[in-house]
Order: structure tokens, then C-alpha cells, then sequence
């Protein structure tokens, strides 16, 4: 059989009419296969940052879509639980703005721009099968069509989509499988205004992206729980409806009940969106966009990938080269973001809430992440471990702040005299002076950071009490609602400066973000126990100081050499103090856990937990201070301040399930 084709291409949307592009440009004999009849609809983002728009560019589809449509140029928000960071790019190929364009449309230029540059085309036309196995013995050497038409050629490349028919006919396993929780519906509108902003506005269980496309038409996508796209056509056309409602903030229910709903309601379920990777290549055929790759659309990085794909593989067959190294090239050039996009597809996520705090007060941070959409930047680069800890910490804190205010308006009984059984020198007002006094400390850069030293070291740790002492002292005169707004200004401060690295956080060990943090987690349980208020063992405070605490038992495990310690709630699991076989393992609720290992537990209580085997070894290390002696008791002698903390995940302690997030 005469080979009639250099390349066989099989899938004529935006990867495969790309890849033709290249080839046909550079001589090669292209033929673009596509089963369903083209130009038409698919879904997707629609979405094109500043690099796939340099990519356009570059094959002339660009000049194409601007000479027949009147394209949309716009700025990128993303909000999400009322934090936004967004703006223009960092220019790519000259250009700093985003564009979106319906898939029939962008998929239309591309294909003519493959047909002028030479590639012959068979719209309507499936592909059933391949000619040749796709090893070293028997390389692939062409397609079989539905009416038994066997052409031939040197290679075959599959864009055809995660259902891919060149990836089923080679019998590729689909690895590195990912599942994000979102499901969507989305519609198109007319007469809504074309503002120059995509925007996303993700709430805890909804999220809203409003886009407007070519010729003044505008996408409106929902994104929820699986169970959003179940049901009749009716019923989720009602769901749609009602859910554009819940984002005022990014689309203006005046403006919708005014515009004209120009689609039906299409649902894309999430089974849809599921990820995973093929291998890329092999003896006489090669995969590109989602038919060897496939990422949530939640980050819009789909087309921009099947576009550089394309062009990295176009490039090499032209150049005559094989693509022994095109996964590597891939799968390096995506490190990180398919991790990332995942992540982002998830609702309830309390790490996110903390970054888009932490990204809307650091203009710096915000412009990087939006690098990290056009890959100018790699996720872990922007969302780094410093600025991380120091993000969650901000959000921490400030929502503890919030809970200390409300719990102490209108108390039930007087704060004044109020004792606190965890710390019973003080009464619940002298808790209030401690607090306010590590706040005005740590902006000033007063914190007393010889503190990580205190548990080994008896000279440090009196003089770490004298320091918190003081702190209650200076303010003996000072009524509660005057310490409240210390409290409140000194850590409204101390937030912006975790958030934007500037200040205290500018200059201080890593160490240092986290302690008034896991300290103000500790003491506010103090006070909800002097005052007879339920305990709050899920709030993003106590997940956090619970963080802390076990790192830093970790951390002492280490330093004097003891076998691991593992914890467990029987849910959650962590092991404290290396990856060795635990040398005991204690039981009890995680929020049990929290007070035990930071002493707000009696050594005699301790002893009578739930062990398996001897606990004695670890009573003297579990708190970072003295356990209380009598029997019975279940508070401390001492204030127990968190004067000091490990860092967060200083690798001390290792969490195997039950991650606090």
C-alpha cells in the first residue's frame, strides 16, 4: 500500500487543525480526519489567556477571528469567598490581555487556516481503527475509515479527545487519574455589557464564571455539586437560573432580567472533567491536546496546552525528528498544574479561601498567580511554603479574632473575676491582657524568640513567664472592651503583615508567623471553657494551633531522640517524630488531642488515656510545658503561653490521613 499521507491527523478541532497547520506549512503532506460534520459546537472554557492567544498569533488564526468577529479583550478576576486578584497579564508574545471565543468558532479559523496552508480535509469522516499495532515491530502506518478505506501514512497523530480513538485502538491505559467535585451548566446571552472582564466568583458549594465572547455574546457558566446536572432538561434549565442569582457581586440581576438567554441549558457532568494522562508517543503515532492529557477546566488551561502541543510536535516531524521526547517535554511543561487546576475544582477548600486572601493584599503575589495561568510561572512558585504558612496563619488568626470579640460581648458571667481552669493564676480579662500583649509584641517586634528553647531550657522558659506576666501587668487597668479592640487593631495589623509579607513577617523566623496564631488557638479554648462555651474543634483556629502543636512535639521527639509518637482520632492519623515504628500510639478525639498536647491535660490523666504501650517515655515531651501534678487535675500551673511554636510542617511530624485543611 503507497503511503498517500506524511501525516494522518484524527481530530480536527483546535489541537489537530494546529498540528496540520505547522506541518502543511512546512511542506508535509497532511490529511485532517474529524467524525462529526465541522465547523460545530463542543464543550468547553472557551477561555484563552495571553500565551494561547501568542499562539494564535503565530498560525494566523488570530488575524483570521479578528477580521470576521468582534473579539472581546479582557482583564482576569477570580474571586473566591470574597477575595479577588485579577488584572491584566504580564505580556506573552505582546500581548496582556485575555480573549474568549465560542469553540465553533475559534475551531472554524483554525481548520481554514490548515486548509490554506495546504492540509486536506474529511469533515463527517470516522476513523475505526489503525493500521498497525504501535510497536517497534509493527509501527503504525495509517487509519481505517467506517467504509473500510485503509489510507496510509508515515504517522498517525490522535487529537481526538479523551475518548480518543487512536488511544483505545493502541490500547493505552489512562494513568495519573485526578477528580475534582465540580459539575456545570452553562448558557449563552445576548445584551449583557461587555465590560473587558472574564470573571469567576467561587462561593463554599457554587461558583459563577462570567465571559463575554465574539460578536457581544456572553457565557454564563455554574459550576456546583455533582447532583447540578441531575434531573430533567426543565428542571436543570430552573436550577441555572436560580443559581446566576447567588453572585451579585459579579453579574448584575438588573442587567440579566434585561438580556435574552440565546442556548439552551447545556449540563457537562463531572465525570466529564475527570483527569488523567496517556503516554504521548510511540513508533508511528503520537498524541496531543486531551486525547494524551487531560486537566480541569477549572484553570482554563486546556486549549492553551493542545495549541503548544500541537506546535512542539509539528515542529519536530517537520524537522524530520522522532518524539521520544515529547511526553517529557509535556508533562515538564504542566509540573504542577494539573495538581493545581484540580485543586482549584474542588468547593470548601480552606486553603484556597487563604490564598486568595493572602493574593488580594499582595499586589506582587497576585500578578504572579496570574502567571501561573499563562505557565509564565509554575504553581509551586507563586504558592510557596513561606507564603503559605504565613497565608494560613492571616486567615487563622483573623477568624479567631472575630470569635474571641463575639464570645466576650455580653458574657455570662464577669470577666474580671472569672478564672480560667487551664491557667488558674488568671481570670478570663488577664487571658485577654496576655492576648492583647503578644499582638502589640509581635507588630513591634518585641516577641520574646528565645521561646523555642524554653521547653529544654529552665532559665528561659522563667524568663518566657515573666515576659507573658508582664504582658498582663502593663495592662492591670485595662477594661475588657479597651484590650478587645487592642486585640482587634494590633491583629488586624499583624494579619496584613502575614499577607503581605511585610512588617513582623518581613524579617522574623518562619517559626514566628505561626506562634501568636496556635497560641491565640489555645488560649481561646481557655476561654471558652471558663466561660461554659461549647468547644469549636473545626474551626480554621483550632485546626491550625492543632497543626502547630503536633509539629512542634515532632520537633521535640527528634531533638532528644525518642521513638515516634503516633496520635490518632481514629479517623486522622499522625505520626509526630520521624518515620520509624511508633513507640506508642495514644487514642483520643482530635480535639483531646489538641488540649492533651498542649498541657492543658494532668500527668495523672494522661497516664489513664487510651495507650498502647508505655506512655511514659513521651509525659515529659508531649506539652512544650510542665504537666500539672495533682491528681485529677485538669488545668495548668503554669500560663502556658505558646511563646514559641515549630513551624508548620517542619517535617518533624508526618500526616497520613486526616490532613487539617
Amino acid at each position: 500500500m503507497d503511503r498517500a499521507y506524511d501525516v494522518i491527523v484524527v481530530g480536527a478541532r483546535c489541537a489537530g487543525s494546529a498540528l496540520a497547520t505547522v506541518l502543511a506549512d512546512a511542506g508535509a503532506r497532511v490529511l485532517l480526519l474529524d467524525r462529526d460534520p465541522l465547523p460545530s459546537d463542543t464543550v468547553s472554557t472557551h477561555l484563552l489567556f495571553p500565551d494561547a492567544v501568542a499562539l494564535l498569533d503565530e498560525l494566523g488564526a488570530l488575524d483570521r477571528l479578528a477580521g470576521a468577529h468582534e473579539l472581546p479583550w479582557l482583564q482576569f478576576g477570580w474571586r473566591v469567598h470574597g477575595h479577588e486578584v485579577g488584572g491584566a497579564f504580564t505580556p506573552v508574545g505582546g500581548f496582556d490581555l485575555a480573549t474568549c471565543v465560542r469553540r465553533n468558532v475559534l475551531d472554524a479559523a483554525l481548520l481554514d487556516g490548515a486548509i490554506a496552508a495546504g492540509a486536506e480535509v474529511r469533515s463527517d469522516c470516522a476513523a475505526v481503527g489503525l493500521i498497525g499495532a504501535g510497536t517497534d515491530e509493527d509501527p503504525v502506518r495509517g487509519v481505517v475509515l467506517a467504509d473500510g478505506a485503509r489510507l496510509a501514512a508515515g504517522r498517525v497523530v490522535g487529537a481526538d479527545g479523551r475518548t480518543s480513538l487512536v488511544a483505545r485502538s493502541l490500547r493505552l491505559a489512562a494513568q495519573q487519574r485526578r477528580r475534582g467535585e465540580m459539575a456545570f451548566l452553562l448558557g449563552y446571552w445576548r445584551g449583557l455589557p461587555g465590560h473587558g472582564w472574564c470573571r469567576i466568583d467561587t462561593h463554599e458549594h457554587a461558583a459563577l464564571m462570567s465571559a463575554p465572547c465574539e460578536d457581544g455574546i456572553h457565557l454564563l457558566s455554574l459550576a456546583g455539586p455533582p447532583g447540578l446536572t441531575r434531573g430533567s432538561a426543565a428542571v436543570r434549565r430552573a436550577r441555572y437560573l436560580e443559581g446566576l442569582r447567588q453572585f451579585p457581586a459579579v453579574l448584575n440581576q438588573r442587567l440579566l432580567e434585561g438580556a435574552e438567554q440565546i442556548s439552551p441549558v447545556v449540563a457537562v457532568p463531572e465525570t466529564m472533567m475527570r483527569g488523567f494522562r496517556r503516554r504521548a508517543a510511540g513508533p508511528g503515532w503520537a498524541l496531543v491536546g486531551d486525547a494524551g492529557a487531560v486537566t480541569h477546566p477549572a484553570t482554563a488551561q486546556g486549549i492553551g496546552d493542545a495549541l503548544a502541543q500541537a506546535r512542539h510536535v509539528g515542529r519536530a516531524l517537520a524537522a524530520g525528528c522522532e518524539l521520544d521526547g515529547f511526553q517529557a517535554w509535556r508533562d515538564a511543561r504542566s509540573a504542577g498544574h494539573d495538581a493545581w487546576s484540580f485543586e482549584m475544582a474542588r468547593f470548601g477548600n480552606a486553603r484556597a479561601a487563604a490564598v486568595f486572601a493572602g493574593l488580594a493584599a499582595d499586589p506582587g503575589a497576585g500578578a504572579e498567580f496570574l502567571d501561573v495561568l499563562t505557565k509564565r510561572r509554575r504553581p509551586t512558585a507563586v504558592l510557596h511554603r513561606s507564603r503559605l504558612v504565613r497565608w494560613e496563619a492571616a486567615r487563622a488568626y483573623e477568624d479567631g479574632v472575630r470569635t474571641l470579640a463575639a464570645l466576650v460581648t455580653n458574657p455570662a458571667g464577669d470577666l474580671r473575676t472569672t478564672v480560667v481552669p487551664a491557667c488558674p493564676r488568671w481570670t478570663a480579662r488577664d487571658l485577654l491582657a496576655h492576648l492583647a500583649g503578644v499582638a502589640t509584641d509581635v507588630v513591634r517586634g518585641a516577641y520574646f524568640t528565645d521561646a523555642v528553647r524554653a521547653w529544654a531550657d529552665e532559665t528561659v522558659a522563667a524568663r518566657r513567664e515573666s515576659w507573658t506576666a508582664e504582658q498582663v501587668a502593663s495592662r492591670a487597668d485595662v477594661g475588657v472592651t479597651d484590650l478587645v479592640a487592642e486585640i482587634e487593631r494590633q491583629g488586624a495589623e499583624l494579619v496584613a503583615d502575614l499577607r503581605r509579607g511585610t512588617g513582623h513577617a518581613a524579617g522574623a523566623p518562619e517559626w514566628l508567623h505561626s506562634a501568636p496564631v496556635a497560641d491565640l488557638a489555645v488560649h481561646l479554648d481557655d476561654l471558652r471553657e471558663a466561660l461554659g462555651v461549647e468547644m469549636e474543634p473545626d474551626s480554621p483556629l483550632t485546626r491550625f494551633g492543632f497543626r502547630v502543636y503536633r509539629d512542634w512535639l515532632g520537633l521535640r521527639l527528634e531533638q532528644t531522640g525518642r521513638a515516634p509518637l503516633l496520635l490518632t482520632d481514629g479517623n486522622g492519623r499522625w505520626q509526630m517524630g520521624g518515620a520509624g515504628e511508633p513507640g506508642a500510639v495514644l487514642r483520643a478525639s482530635r480535639h483531646e488531642l489538641f488540649r492533651i498536647v498542649t498541657g492543658r491535660r494532668a500527668r495523672t490523666d494522661l497516664r489513664n488515656r487510651s495507650w498502647c504501650g508505655d506512655p511514659e517515655p513521651y509525659l515529659e515531651l508531649i506539652a512544650p510545658y510542665p504537666l500539672a501534678e495533682p491528681a485529677g487535675a485538669a488545668g495548668r500551673t503554669t500560663t502556658g503561653d505558646l511563646a514559641g511554636a515549630a513551624t508548620v510542617q517542619t517535617g518533624a511530624g508526618r500526616t497520613n490521613r486526616g490532613e487539617d485543611r
